[in-house]
Parts: structure tokens; sequence; C-alpha cells
């Protein structure tokens, strides 16, 4: 397929076409994961594709990352080659250096008791019975799905809600969605809130939407600040990775369960705000630190030029 054929359609249609790429793309994977469970499962398998039965969860996994890849990182692809001769660049495949990503694993590590407390003020808003059945449904679909006392399952668990999420939504909500609202809106902070909710709002999880979208948020500047898609894919990889390994750790009962209320209201709030604080001064240095790399860069382009 040729790159970039549809390159010169106003960014309306691309968004467009955007939307179509992901609903065609995930009625493929679901058809998919469809046979493939009814032919690996028989009738549990057929069961869970249906969305009759949570009891099988090796079916309920391998559904789970066929729909990552059919919603988020096939679309993606697809429509990056679509609307540029360049898709890796248009997605921003930007290189970045180490110190970077590591610098992005300590705002991730420094942020985890602020999600907590942002986590706990989310659950004071009231919310109506069927959003708290469904929350509840999502609970303990998390908890089978990760908590467990195998390494080898973990490492299936890590692929499933760490690697493929962290790329896929990363490319679909930062990579396409946000930069392209940029444009429209010609706001980088609309682009970057509007992102944050849609991405925030997908999960259908709403005691958690305020600080996923504050993690939405979070991940928008960083791409904004940076310039490259590597660096929000690595913050949520973190993230979603060190979820997984804190609930292996609770399924091998060498963590208790409350380590996932430190810094909230009702445990050590005061420490969840100064790392809220700290994730604030962490991030704002980072912008900084690439503003002054930039500002040092342009003397030595312009000399470029001129010989």
């Amino acid at each position: 397929m040729e790159h970039g054929i549809l390159e010169s359609k106003s960014s309306v249609g691309k968004m467009l076409i955007f939307g179509a790429i992901i609903l065609f793309s995930s009625f493929i994977f679901s058809l998919i994961g469809f046979l493939l469970l009814g032919i690996l499962f028989g009738a549990s398998g057929v069961q869970v594709a249906l969305g009759e039965s949570l009891t099988n969860l090796n079916a309920l996994k391998l559904m789970q990352i066929l729909q990552t890849t059919g919603i988020f990182i096939v679309p993606a692809i697809l429509s990056a080659s679509l609307f540029s001769k360049k898709p890796w660049h248009y997605l921003g495949f930007q290189r970045v250096k180490t110190d970077t990503i590591l610098k992005t694993l300590l705002i991730v590590l420094i942020s985890l008791p602020a999600i907590n407390l942002l986590a706990s003020v989310n659950q004071l808003i009231p919310l109506s019975d069927w959003m708290i059945e469904l929350e509840k449904k999502a609970e303990a679909l998390t908890k089978a799905f990760l908590i467990t006392d195998s390494f080898w399952v973990f490492l299936v668990n890590i692929f499933m809600v760490a690697i493929l999420p962290a790329i896929g939504e990363e490319l679909i909500f930062r990579g396409i969605l946000q930069r392209r609202l940029v444009e429209l809106t010609r706001s980088r902070w609309t682009g970057i809130i509007i992102a944050a909710a849609v991405f925030s709002g997908i999960h259908m999880q709403f005691q958690g939407f305020i600080p996923r979208f504050a993690l939405g948020v979070a991940f928008g500047y960083l791409l904004e600040v940076t310039g490259s898609i590597w660096v929000p894919i690595f913050a949520h990889f973190f993230n979603n990775a060190i979820a997984a390994t804190g609930y292996m750790l609770i399924g091998t009962g060498t963590v208790d369960e409350r380590i996932e209320d430190i810094g909230g209201l009702s445990d050590l709030w005061l420490l969840g705000i100064i790392s809220l604080i700290a994730t604030v001064l962490l991030v704002v240095n980072l912008k900084r630190e690439f503003e002054r790399n930039r500002q040092l860069e342009q003397p030595r382009d312009s000399a470029i030029e001129q010989r």
C-alpha cells in the first residue's frame, strides 16, 4: 500500500476516516476473537465472546489482547499509513534519550500516591446504581485477571495490561487524536484535555475517571513537551506494569491490598498531596530542560545553514 494516499484530506475528513477505521478494525478483530475462542475453548469460549460468561480467564485474556490490537494498534498504524508518507514520523516516533525515559520512570513512581489521592476524591462523587454496578464488575474482573502467584501468568499480564495498552492507547489517543485536536482547535491544552477526557471515558470506569483523566493529561503534556510518542508510551507502560506487579505481590501475600490506598484520603493523604506537587514540579522541570536544549540547538542549526 502506498503511504499517504489520503494526505490531502482535511483534518475533519481524516478524523471521520479515522473513526471508520477503528469501527471496521474492531469488528474484524471481534469476529476473529469469536472464531478463535470457539475453536480453542469450545462453548465457554463462545459464551465469553458473547459477553455471557466471565468464568474462563484464559479466554477473557485472549479476547482482551485481540480487542486491544484491533481497536488501538492496527487502526493507529493503518491511519498513519494513509494520512502520511512518513507514518512513523506522523505518529511521533522521534528519538529520545535514555535519561529522559529514566526521568519518566521517576515521575511515574513519584505520582503513585497522587493517583491514589485523586481516586479517593473521585469516590466521593455520587454515582447512579448502574455506574456502581459496572464499577464493581470491572474491579472484580481486574482482580481476577491480575492477582496471581504465578510468574508466568504475571508475564502474560504484563503483555496484556502494560505493553499492548501502552503502545495502542498512546498511538490512538496521543499520537493521532490529540495531535489532530491540537491542529483543529489551534490550542495545545484543548487538544490535551479533550483527548484525556476521551481516553478516560472510554474505559467506562466512573470511580476512576479523575485519576485516569489526570494520567491522560500528563501523558499528553509529556508528548507536547518532548515531541516523542516514546515518552508517553513508556510512562503508560511503567504505570500499568507497576499496577500489575502490585497485584502479583498481593497474590503472593508479599504486600497487603491496602497498599492501593496509600496517599488517599483514608491513608496518608498528606503523602498524596506531596506526591501531586512533586509530580507537577518534575514535569515542569523536564519541560524546561527540553526548552533549554532546543535553544542550544537553534544557534548550531543556524550556523550549519549559513555554511
